[in-house]
């Protein structure tokens, strides 16, 4: 989903200095074919325009992850920016989110952005258990786009003249959980409960994992 943290977590797997990301493919584009003997992650959005099927029989994946937020936030973030609509409908997106999380089990793993920003050990397992090498200073964002931008250049060249290169709305060094714990409102959990019914009782019965107290106002939760 769009503005779920999946660049943030993308751009975490990219600092590898041996492998070849696109860490933020956009909702307008499918993931692109690509022939390299290089490992190589790729961040997509499942949209109207381009369902799940479709990113899989291009990129060819060896493993595939499922990247999670609590849609109260994720709505509150998606529904400010100019793209909300593009490739579908907010809406419907959040209809096809629901999809997704009730067919979790074919993805090979699930990731929830909460335990991510919160730094969780388990979600470093988890990827070094699909074969993913990562270590803690990967939450330090030192591989930056400049470098990352050149290594596509150097290895798959003809990937460059057809496609868009954006990196998302990530801000900051490091991974940051500044975003967790939005505030709350009756208005908006009655649309998602149409919306998104079970990922959003799935996030209401969750523990609050490293949300900022600032960010949540008492009683509103």
């Amino acid at each position: 989903m769009q503005s779920s943290g999946s660049t943030a977590f993308t751009l975490f797997l990219a600092q590898r200095s041996d492998c070849l990301a696109l860490v933020d493919v956009p909702n307008n584009f499918a993931a692109p074919r690509i022939v390299t003997d290089l490992d190589m992650v790729t961040k997509v959005v499942v949209t109207t325009a381009y369902p799940l099927a479709v990113h899989l029989e291009r990129f060819r994946p060896d493993r595939v992850i499922l990247l999670l937020r609590d849609p109260r936030d994720n709505y509150v973030s998606l529904r400010t920016k100019g793209y909300r609509n593009y490739s579908g409908l907010i809406d419907e997106k959040f209809l096809i989110l629901d999809q997704m999380f009730a067919e979790r089990e074919r993805f090979d793993a699930v990731i929830e952005y909460e335990d991510f920003v919160a730094r969780d050990p388990a979600v470093l397992e988890t990827i070094r258990a699909l074969g993913w090498p990562v270590e803690d200073d990967f939450y330090n964002y030192r591989r930056r786009h400049n470098e990352m931008l050149a290594a596509l250049w150097q290895h798959v060249p003809d990937l460059m003249p057809d496609f868009e290169f954006v990196f998302g709305n990530v801000r900051g060094a490091e991974v940051s959980n500044r975003f967790v714990g939005q505030t709350r409102d009756e208005e908006l959990d009655a649309k998602l409960e149409k919306l998104c019914p079970r990922l959003l009782a799935h996030y209401r019965a969750r523990p609050l994992t490293g949300v900022r107290a600032d960010r949540v106002k008492s009683g509103s939760m």
